[in-house]
């Protein structure tokens, strides 16, 4: 397991448990402001979370290679990786925030400076603007700031504690670099609210953390950027996808297992690696064949025959 991998298990199950309450006890399956809603609230296709199992099971070739008598599988849940899908909100949530935290962790070992995270909540009196517009402004207070650069994820909520409702709140965090003083200052000039959350011990859990109820709409980013170029010389390095049979470059091809005993690699449980090639097949696939219909036309013969043999008695 990666260490992306490792971080994320812990985190990710904690915010399930919080949304899954919040969806329970509160307005969250049907609030709107803008046509932004929160996530995990549509149905989710009929493959998603389905566990598929692909793999090399070429075991004599790896036996050659000084393998054993191994093949090699990947063990994945399909995904659609959309921030509305209630089952697969969660993926969506991990893919953002790793490669957020990539970007934010790589400026900061590059720079020497550690990120801070920001409320920025809008002039009361500008709640109401479209958030196009509420955003340009909060770039521009930005730059009179002098912030360096910044993760940016809108929030259209805010939650009532004691009628436990969420209700049209637009608000910026942002995980940033920059003066706390200087940002504080900028906004306050312009009647907008900063609440300072401190430094940040665990990026990719606060990014979690905000992503989690953040503001989602079709054809709009979760995650945006605020001088997005001074992070070009940060590489996103992402981890490998493998696509293909490592051992020795064979394609994978979908597999199942059927043997005498229990896989040591259970059916539902992400895994990638070499196991005992016994028991392992692979999935035929066998076309459906369609029968042409066969349509009778006899009886419009009959009938034809029928009225030929009136009119001819007539």
């Amino acid at each position: 397991m990666s260490p992306a991998s490792k971080r994320t298990v812990p985190i990710l199950s904690i915010v399930a448990a919080i949304v899954d309450e919040y969806k329970f006890l509160s307005n969250w399956l049907e609030v709107e402001f803008q046509g932004w809603t929160l996530p995990a609230i549509a149905e989710p296709h009929c493959w998603c979370g389905i566990f598929v199992t692909k793999g090399c099971l070429k075991n004599e070739l790896h036996k050659k290679l000084g393998k054993g008598n191994l093949i090699y599988i990947k063990q994945y849940q399909n995904s659609c990786n959309r921030a509305v899908c209630k089952v697969c909100y969660l993926k969506w949530i991990a893919r953002q925030a790793n490669s957020a935290t990539r970007k934010i962790e790589n400026y900061s070992k590059k720079t020497g400076r550690k990120p801070i995270h920001l409320i920025l909540i809008a002039n009361p009196k500008q709640r109401d603007l479209p958030v196009k517009l509420l955003r340009q402004r909060m770039s521009h207070i930005l730059k009179i700031a002098e912030a360096e650069c910044a993760a940016v994820v809108f929030h259209p909520f805010r939650f009532k504690e004691e009628k436990r409702l969420f209700y049209p709140w637009p608000h910026f965090h942002l995980v940033c670099f920059g003066s706390e003083q200087k940002i504080r200052k900028s906004f306050g000039k312009y009647g907008w609210f900063v609440k300072n959350e401190g430094e940040r011990e665990s990026v990719f859990q606060t990014f979690c953390y905000i992503l989690s109820h953040c503001g989602v709409k079709k054809r709009h980013q979760a995650v945006t950027w605020f001088r997005k170029s001074l992070l070009v010389k940060s590489q996103d390095e992402k981890e490998p996808k493998i696509t293909c049979c490592p051992v020795c470059g064979a394609d994978f091809e979908e597999i199942y297992f059927d043997g005498e005993y229990d896989p040591v690699v259970p059916p539902d449980k992400p895994y990638e690696g070499l196991v005992d090639a016994e028991g392992w097949y692979p999935v035929n696939t066998i076309p459906e064949v369609t029968k042409s219909p066969n349509f009778e036309y006899s009886p419009y013969k009959e009938l034809d025959d029928t009225l030929k043999g009136i009119a001819l008695a007539n």
